[in-house]
């Protein structure tokens, strides 16, 4: 869990009980009652470092206990609940087999629906859904409110998995709007598809959630630097991780505590550092600890990463003219693909 996690430490909080199992026993759901935590009033100011910096919970299946796996992930939901996530991610699958597929809303999104009014987050419930008698292996997005945001398909279901009735969603993978940012959502076998990432970096995602039966290992830092996406894995088995723009881990879950917890600045850029020092360094004379510059010598990159909360990355960008690296490589490819098609 992330080291800075003590900053929302103190928040003022009222309890309640939640009826978390009623009507769901018939379909083995489990009837436990846990008291859900939120905030007094509005969602409270915290110490913020930047314009917009959403902390994220990623939470893994391993220790739960196999016979109320739902009553475990909302056990884990309250242990964190005191540091007011914005999104909490659940991994793939987790909660009903392809026989129990149900419409959406249905019994369990309805239980985390009204859990993620209780404390105000934004929560990825994956289950497998029924829609129009088709079976998905599914994400559902549920907002602050509790109410369904959207709903991802997944796009590359294993074999073994249409050969159960599962039915691969439609390309290209959608994106959401949040009130911190624009997310997408991949699912477990959907890594090894690159058009799915790149679809949604084109179509201007800043982090990537990605439920799992596994935990990807080399494949989700590789993701994270290849598009300059933020990439957070929810697992059946540990680590569930939160990997940097950069493919930087940093935060995972783990043997003590299994999940991870960490704030993301999305105000933050990666560039190539090409002709850019004289910049940079008046962008450090200028800005001192409003900014941050981090380089990576071996890469010719640097990332910068406003520290201020009424400090916008894009508008150091603009001016210093100064030109994120997908857009310089974009532009790149575009230039060659002219050279290419002149000299043909």
């Amino acid at each position: 869990m992330g080291g800075n996690m003590t900053r929302k430490n103190g928040i003022l909080r009222r309890s309640f009980a939640r009826k978390v199992g009623a009507g769901l026993g018939a379909i083995g759901l489990g009837c436990a009652s846990v008291a859900m935590s939120r905030p007094t009033g509005p969602r409270q100011p915290q110490e913020k470092m930047s314009p917009r910096e959403p902390w994220v919970l990623s939470i893994s299946r391993a220790g739960l206990d196999e016979k109320d796996i739902i009553g475990g992930m909302i056990e884990r939901i309250e242990l964190m609940s005191l540091y007011n996530p914005d999104m909490i991610c659940l991994p793939e699958a987790f909660a009903n087999k392809p026989q129990e597929a149900e419409k959406v809303p249905g019994p369990i999104t309805d239980r985390f629906a009204s859990i993620a009014k209780d404390i105000g987050s934004y929560i990825i419930c994956p289950i497998h859904t029924n829609t129009n008698k088709k079976v998905f292996n599914s994400a559902v997005l549920i907002d602050r409110e509790g109410k369904i945001l959207g709903q991802y398909d997944k796009i590359h279901p294993v074999s073994t998995e249409c050969e159960s009735g599962i039915t691969p969603g439609s390309s290209p993978p959608k994106v959401f709007d949040t009130d911190f940012g624009r997310i997408g959502i991949q699912i477990c076998f959907d890594v090894y598809w690159m058009e799915g990432w790149k679809s949604l970096k084109q179509q201007g995602a800043e982090i990537v959630f990605w439920p799992s039966m596994f935990p990807g290992g080399r494949m989700l830092p590789a993701m994270a630097w290849m598009y300059n996406l933020y990439v957070v894995g929810s697992c059946w088995r540990d680590p569930s991780t939160i990997h940097d723009i950069t493919g930087d881990l940093i935060a995972e879950s783990g043997k003590w505590e299994h999940l991870a917890f960490e704030s993301l600045n999305l105000e933050k850029a990666l560039l190539e550092i090409v002709d850019y020092q004289n910049k940079l360094n008046d962008i450090k004379k200028k800005y001192g600890r409003k900014v941050m510059l981090k380089y990576f010598g071996n890469e010719s990159w640097v990332t910068i990463e406003s520290l201020s909360p009424d400090l916008k990355v894009r508008s150091i960008l603009e001016e210093y003219e100064l030109v994120p690296l997908w857009d310089y490589i974009r532009t790149e490819n575009e230039l060659q693909d002219k050279y290419r098609d002149k000299k043909g």
